[in-house]
C-alpha cells in the first residue's frame, strides 16, 4: 500500500513539474515576467475624454485584468484552470494630467499617475463578466476582480501612459516600478521590485485607426507584464517533496 501511495505521490509530482515545464518555456527571455497578462487589462478613470486624449489632473484611474501566464516563483498557479481565476486590480492612482508635445507629424500625449497600488486575486468560483460591461457597474467592476483569496499585494512608483498619435493612428504604451509587500505568497517575493511594463491601446476618437473600441466609461485596452525580479527569497521545492517519499 505504501508503495501505491508513493508512486501515486510521485506521478502527482511529476505532473506538476511537467506543467511547470510548460508554462516554463513561455517564461523565457530577458528579463522574463514574473506575471503576464495578454490583452486582458482594461483601465477607466474619472475624468478622461477620449476626444481628445487627455486625463485631467485629479483624475482617478482604476485598473482591471486577468492573469494569462505565471512564471518564477509562481509556476504551480494554474490561470487556464476552470474553477480559479487569477484576478488583479491597480487603484489609488492620481493623473497629474495630461501633457501633450507636438513634433510633426507626431504627437506625444503622456500622463503621470501617481500614489497607485496593486492587488493580486485568486478567486474561486470564477464571476468576472465574460462581456465587458459598460461603467458604471456597480456590482461588477472592479468588485469581481477584487475578490478571494489576496496572493500579492505592493506599491506602484510613477505609472507612466504615453500615447503617440500620427495623422489618425495611435500607438500606446505604460511602465512604472512595482514593489511587492504583502499578501499570501509574499514569501516568495519578499520586497521584490522591478518594471512593470506593457501596451497601452486607448479608447480615442471612433474615426482613428490603432485603437480600441471598448464599451462605454473605459479608456483603455492593455496587456503587460511584472518582470521577474533580479532576486527572490530562497524557498523550498516540489523536489524535496519527491525525495520524502522514498525515506
Amino acid at each position: 500500500m505504501k508503495s501505491k501511495i508513493g508512486a501515486a505521490a510521485l506521478i502527482g509530482a511529476l505532473f506538476l513539474i511537467l506543467a511547470a515545464t510548460t508554462a516554463g518555456a513561455q517564461c523565457t527571455g530577458y528579463p522574463g515576467p514574473m506575471i503576464k497578462f495578454d490583452s486582458n487589462g482594461y483601465a477607466y478613470e474619472t475624468a478622461y475624454n477620449p476626444s481628445t486624449l487627455v486625463s485631467s489632473s485629479g483624475s482617478q484611474m482604476v485598473f482591471v485584468g486577468k492573469v494569462s501566464l505565471f512564471c518564477a516563483p509562481f509556476l504551480d498557479l494554474d490561470p487556464t484552470s476552470t474553477t480559479t481565476e487569477y484576478t488583479f486590480v491597480w487603484n489609488g492612482l492620481v493623473s497629474q494630467g495630461t501633457t501633450t508635445t507636438v513634433v510633426v507629424p507626431r504627437t506625444t500625449y503622456a500622463t503621470h499617475y501617481l500614489g497607485g497600488s496593486f492587488h493580486l486575486y485568486a478567486g474561486s468560483p470564477q464571476d468576472i463578466p465574460g462581456t465587458l460591461p459598460a461603467l458604471p457597474a456597480a456590482g461588477i467592476i472592479p468588485d469581481t476582480y477584487a475578490n478571494g483569496t489576496l496572493l500579492l499585494e505592493g506599491t506602484l512608483d510613477d505609472l507612466l501612459v504615453t500615447i503617440t498619435k500620427v495623422g489618425t493612428s495611435f500607438s500606446g504604451s505604460f511602465r512604472t516600478n512595482y514593489h511587492c509587500t504583502g499578501g499570501s505568497l509574499f514569501d516568495r517575493v519578499g520586497s521584490a521590485t522591478d518594471l512593470l511594463s506593457g501596451v497601452w491601446c486607448p479608447v480615442p476618437p471612433s474615426s482613428s485607426t490603432g485603437t480600441c473600441t471598448l464599451p462605454t466609461g473605459w479608456s483603455a485596452h492593455a496587456s503587460g507584464k511584472w518582470d521577474a525580479p533580479a532576486t527572490t527569497p530562497a524557498s523550498s521545492t516540489a523536489w524535496g517533496k519527491i525525495k520524502m517519499i522514498y525515506r
